[in-house]
């Protein structure tokens, strides 16, 4: 079974090789240079069949990603961030963490919020490791947006969505206390 797994794997990566380097043959030569630079001159596929390339690096978020893939941004100087922006972030984000009792869980929350939760964890995956709720982990997660100011990521639902929900919980529960009372 596990042969058959491999055997179909390795036609797979060999056409994406293929692919990537019919790809690469339609670039100019200055974008193949840039290529190069970067690390792309290659497909990126794993070694092992684990997922990763480097067994050294399979514990990290970023393993996936290789060092000379950092790219210049493609922005005006005027749009990046000013150093006093950056260090107020991060007072931010420092602040959030020393106030927390759970920094771990809020880091793991920031992380969820920021849509940088790299290794794929749900909620629930976050509230068991922290032997919490799905819904506490969801909550910290909201007040965190709020604080920060920023918009819920896709790991979150909208807040359209969590009106909806709050509604619909509240007309169940104005149905349960009207109806509940005259029961039996």
């Amino acid at each position: 079974m596990a042969d058959a797994y491999a055997k179909r794997q390795a036609a797979r990566d060999a056409a994406y090789e293929r692919e990537y380097n019919a790809w690469l043959a339609t670039l100019t030569p200055e974008e193949r240079y840039q290529a190069r630079q970067l690390g792309l001159d290659a497909p990126l596929l794993p070694t092992d069949g684990g997922g990763f390339l480097d067994e050294d690096a399979a514990d990290t978020p970023m393993a996936s990603v290789p060092a000379a893939a950092a790219i210049e941004p493609a922005e005006p100087a005027e749009t990046l961030l000013q150093a006093e922006q950056v260090w107020d972030i991060l007072r931010r984000l420092i602040g959030e963490l020393l106030a927390e009792r759970n920094a771990r869980l809020t880091l793991e929350c920031l992380a969820l919020v920021s849509g940088m939760s790299f290794l794929g964890d749900s909620m629930a995956a976050v509230a068991r490791r922290h032997g919490v709720t799905r819904a506490a982990v969801s909550k910290r997660c909201i007040e965190l947006t709020e604080r920060l100011h920023v918009i819920p990521s896709r790991a979150m639902r909208s807040l359209t969505a969590r009106r909806a929900y709050k509604d619909a919980q509240n007309a169940l529960r104005h149905d349960y206390e009207r109806f509940g009372q005259h029961q039996p």
